[in-house]
C-alpha cells in the first residue's frame, strides 16, 4: 500500500470513524470484551470506509487489495490502541467514569426514567416514562396520525423492497448503480416509528 493510499483511507476512518477520541479501557474491562468491541468498531470503520470508496465518485473494486491492506492495517491499529495500559491516575479516572456511569444506569432502571438527547440544543434530557406514555396518548387522539401494531413487520416489508428491486434489476428497468444505491441495508434499517424529542430550547 502506497503511503498517499494510506493518509488516503486514514482520513476516511477519521472522518466516518468514532466522532470522540476513546480512552483506553483496558484498566476495567476484560480481554474477552475487549475483543469483541475492536471486532465491533472494526467492522462498523471498515464498512463505512468500503461503502464510501466503492460509490460514486470513487467506484474501487470491492475486493481490490488495497481495502484487505486497509482492513488489516485499521485491526492492527485497534489492537495496539486497546493494548497500551493506562498511567494510574487514568486508570482511576477510569473506573470512577465507570462507576458514575453504573449508577446512573441503576437510578434510571429503579426510577424508570427515560435519557434522551433533545432536539437541537444537544443537552441531554431526563424524565419520567410515564410522561412520555402520556404525551404519545395525547398525540394519538389528537391526530389520528399513527396506530400501534400488534406485530413487526420490519422483515415482512424489507423483503418485499429486496424482491422489487431485483425484479426491476433483472428486468433491466434499473441500472446496477442505482440496484445498489437503493438496495436498504438490513443492519441499519429500521421501521419509520413515532418518538418525541424534548425541546429544551423552546419557552414553555
Amino acid at each position: 500500500m502506497s503511503v498517499n493510499s494510506i493518509v488516503v483511507l486514514e482520513f476516511f476512518s477519521l472522518y466516518l470513524g468514532p466522532s470522540f477520541i476513546r480512552l483506553n479501557q483496558s484498566a476495567i474491562r476484560p480481554e474477552k470484551q475487549q475483543q469483541i468491541e475492536i471486532k465491533k468498531e472494526h467492522q462498523d470503520i471498515y464498512n463505512k470506509v468500503q461503502k464510501h470508496l466503492t460509490s460514486d465518485p470513487y467506484r474501487l473494486p470491492v475486493k481490490t487489495p488495497i481495502l484487505t491492506e486497509y482492513s488489516n492495517h485499521l485491526l492492527d491499529y485497534l489492537n495496539r490502541t486497546y493494548s497500551v495500559p493506562l498511567f494510574h491516575e487514568d486508570q482511576l479516572q477510569a473506573l470512577a467514569y465507570n462507576q458514575i456511569v453504573a449508577s446512573i444506569r441503576q437510578k434510571i432502571k429503579k426510577r424508570k426514567l427515560i435519557l434522551r438527547l433533545t432536539d437541537k440544543s444537544n443537552n441531554f434530557y431526563i424524565g419520567s416514562a410515564n410522561e412520555f406514555d402520556k404525551k404519545a396518548q395525547k398525540f394519538f387522539q389528537e391526530t389520528n396520525a399513527f396506530i400501534e401494531l400488534s406485530y413487526n413487520p420490519f422483515h415482512e416489508i424489507l423483503n418485499k423492497v429486496i424482491q422489487l428491486l431485483n425484479r426491476l434489476r433483472s428486468e433491466k428497468l434499473i441500472l446496477v448503480r442505482q440496484h445498489e444505491q437503493m438496495m436498504p441495508d438490513r443492519k441499519n434499517a429500521e421501521l419509520a416509528h413515532l418518538y418525541f424529542n424534548p425541546k429544551t430550547h423552546k419557552v414553555l
